[in-house]
């Protein structure tokens, strides 16, 4: 299993640390773990500082640091972070049974991997063909033996494409689609789990972002957009560790 890590090196292989070389570290930034995180850059080599330099030229919280100590040498890390949300509730899911997860507007994968690499059979979807390819690109380096990610490539609001069999998770992480919303709930099995993520209008009131009301939840919407065989699990809205106000449902097909 991938273990998460703020440990990189950009000269050679370290226990306990990516490596991503120097000169290919613009075209890997999908790698790098959110803003807000502070990447330890080990210091083994004049690259460390041209690294740092690249990083904070960029925004990028880094500093450098020695190997860590004690690294299983023989573990795979990732300074990548899927969905905080992701990471706190799929463990608890469905541990002994089959596990297929549906990823809608999955972007760049790190969700799609994630599952993949703790044994869920994953279909991940997004309209850019980009995203796709930085998803492969993820699942190559960093969950190469896990069952292979099945990619699609469609506009989900636009397209009135259909899942061929039903899933006992179905992901919706900032791609917030009220739509969609209600045809992910008939795509799952009896006691599936759906996530979602989206920003709020306070979030917006602070940053101005998502510019469209399309993409923002209203205070306590969400709930109200499940059909009545949903059961809501656990809702909230609130400011996140990442500096994002959002809300956060986790439901359950009775």
């Amino acid at each position: 299993m991938l273990l998460p890590t703020d440990y990189l090196s950009v000269a050679r292989a370290h226990a306990g640390a990516v490596f991503i070389p120097l000169e290919e570290l613009p075209h890997r930034t999908h790698e790098l773990p959110p803003p807000h995180c502070t990447i330890r850059l080990i210091r083994d080599s004049l690259d460390a500082y041209a690294a740092l330099g690249w990083l904070h030229a960029r925004g990028r919280q880094a500093q450098l640091a020695e190997p860590p100590p004690n690294a299983d040498e023989n573990a795979r890390y990732r300074l990548w972070r899927p969905n905080e949300w992701l990471e706190s509730v799929a463990p608890r899911l469905h541990p002994d049974s089959e596990r297929r997860a549906l990823d809608l507007g999955c972007g760049g994968g790190r969700e799609a991997v994630y599952l993949a690499d703790l044994g869920w059979r994953v279909r991940a979807v997004d309209r850019l063909p980009e995203a796709m390819e930085r998803g492969r690109d993820l699942q190559t380096r960093y969950a190469p033996d896990s069952a292979p990610i099945m990619w699609l490539c469609t506009d989900l609001e636009k397209s009135p494409w259909q899942p061929s069999e039903r899933y006992e998770l179905i992901t919706l992480f900032y791609f917030y689609s009220r739509g969609l919303i209600a045809r992910a709930c008939e795509w799952l099995v009896s006691g599936g789990a759906l996530l979602v993520e989206a920003f709020t209008v306070e979030h917006r009131a602070r940053y101005g972002k998502p510019a469209s009301d399309v993409r923002v939840v209203r205070p306590k919407e969400l709930p109200s957009l499940l059909p009545p065989w949903m059961r809501p699990i656990h809702y909230s809205e609130a400011w996140r560790a990442n500096g994002r106000h959002t809300a956060r449902l986790w439901a359950e097909r009775r």
